[in-house]
């Protein structure tokens, strides 16, 4: 999903007025893909019917299933580790509630609310990661499903955009500014000790995101770009903060939000490369990518 920034009255106004002019963008037709244990299917978000709403896919592109059908914008698909259950979060009035749903869309049970935008549900379970504050001012926070035994990971001067707990729980990598104001990553601590930043860029002007986990942990999967450029999917060494540009393209379309497959073999994302929001798969090495959800005119 694509991050809106606070705007002044006069930006505002200009936004208004270009956006009279300039056709809008299509809705997403997939965005946020979230992989399921055993890789073989993908959850992920779409704006069918003007809402935001879940919806399940076979890796292969087949079988796609609607999950969720509500005037309500769900966010945020995960797995549970068992691969039974697929949660996902409705953000009003201040407050995240977390519910799970089956892979039929049936049995649908809200799990818990905090007081913030929810984000992940930790490897085992338990504990969920939710902000507070503005969009350049966030405290991330660690609490259980119901929101109680609520924790402070950071301190509310930058930002924590995309954090992603790591496969065995005990760090969380996250995009906040650096010293010179370009998104970079960042790990902390499960308890919000030892943050560092992790990317290294190279060019040193490329901004870097929505980070993803390998299932190793030794890696990690962004989306970045240089600035009114087209984005990549990148990966980066956690240890080194070396990082290598994956499915290279010249074209203006946009890869972003990457999600590992559980092997480690390939990588799921987002692309609008046929001109919407669509699911992609690509090898890991960034080899033969293709397209699993299809925008079919009705």
């Amino acid at each position: 999903m694509r991050i809106r920034f606070a705007l002044s009255i006069a930006a505002l106004l200009a936004a208004a007025t270009a956006a009279a002019r300039t056709p809008a963008p299509p809705p997403n037709h997939g965005s946020a893909p979230s992989i399921s244990p055993d890789g073989s299917k993908i959850a992920f978000l779409a704006e069918r019917d003007g809402a935001t709403d879940v919806f399940l896919i076979a890796s292969d592109g087949t079988g796609e299933v609607r999950l969720t059908r509500t005037p309500e914008e769900e966010s945020q698909p995960g797995w549970s580790a068992d691969g039974t259950r697929i949660w996902f979060t409705v953000f009003a009035d201040g407050a995240s509630r977390i519910y799970s749903i089956g892979p039929d869309g049936a049995d649908r049970k809200l799990l818990g609310t905090v007081p913030g935008r929810a984000m992940r549900i930790s490897p085992d379970g338990r504990t969920i990661l939710y902000w507070t504050g503005s969009w350049t001012s966030m405290k991330l926070f660690a609490s259980n499903l119901d929101g109680t035994d609520s924790r402070q990971l950071t301190d509310g001067s930058g930002v924590v955009w995309g954090a992603r707990w790591s496969p065995d729980g005990k760090r969380i990598a996250f995009a906040d500014k650096d010293a010179g104001g370009r998104l970079q990553i960042f790990l902390v601590n499960a308890d919000g000790s030892g943050r560092r930043q992790v990317s290294r860029p190279e060019p040193p002007d490329l901004r870097e995101q929505m980070p993803a986990w390998s299932p190793d942990g030794s890696k990690l999967a962004v989306q970045a770009a240089i600035e009114k450029e087209p984005s990549h999917i990148w990966i980066v060494d956690v240890a080194t903060g070396a990082g290598r540009k994956l499915a290279v393209h010249s074209e203006a379309f946009q890869d972003e939000v990457p999600a590992w497959f559980p092997d480690g073999q390939r990588i799921a994302f987002q692309s609008d490369r046929t001109g919407r929001m669509e699911i992609w798969v690509m090898n890991a090495d960034g080899t033969q990518p293709r397209q699993v959800t299809k925008f079919a005119a009705p």
